[in-house]
């Protein structure tokens, strides 16, 4: 076996597909917020294929002048019994300053890249994924989603 055999291509991250799918990200944020910045907290209901209704939650944690942190959770509106865990849970940090959003672990960033394998059993790309999933989940809303927590803009006399 050779020796360009034995080892294998390094990877290298995609800076300029994860630095776009951060300001995707944002405005993706920033579309699902609009008309109700002001409040710390959103909720939405999510009816998808399959009669299936699902919830996000979105909560506004630590904030800067350039950055803020919110926590998501997204999972089904009843819970269900099932051997494996149902809900998912992810803190995104909002850089303000240059219209980005990322995942974060709440106290972390992620790496850009990880040798594989590792013991985290992290992939390769464990960062973009992570952003991808936030990307997938924000989108799902804005399709299929409504707010919760609306409040009537007009008062009956």
């Amino acid at each position: 076996m050779t020796n360009a055999m034995k080892t294998s291509k390094q990877y290298v991250p995609d800076l300029v597909s994860l630095q776009m799918l951060g300001e995707l990200n944002y405005r993706r944020l920033g579309k699902l917020l609009r008309g109700h910045e002001e409040m710390d907290s959103w909720s939405f209901s999510i009816h998808s294929a399959g009669d299936q209704e699902s919830r996000l939650r979105l909560t506004l944690g630590k904030e800067s002048r350039f950055t803020s942190e919110i926590a998501l959770e997204f999972g089904p509106e009843i819970p269900k019994q099932l051997l494996f865990k149902t809900t998912l849970s992810m803190t995104v940090r909002l850089y303000h300053d240059v219209g980005i959003a990322e995942i974060t672990d709440g106290h972390r960033q992620y790496s850009g890249t990880y040798p594989y394998p590792n013991d985290a059993m992290l992939h390769r790309d464990e960062k973009f994924r992570l952003n991808q999933q936030l990307a997938d989940l924000l989108e799902l809303c804005l399709k299929h989603g409504h707010r919760l927590n609306d409040t009537l803009s007009f008062q009956f006399a």
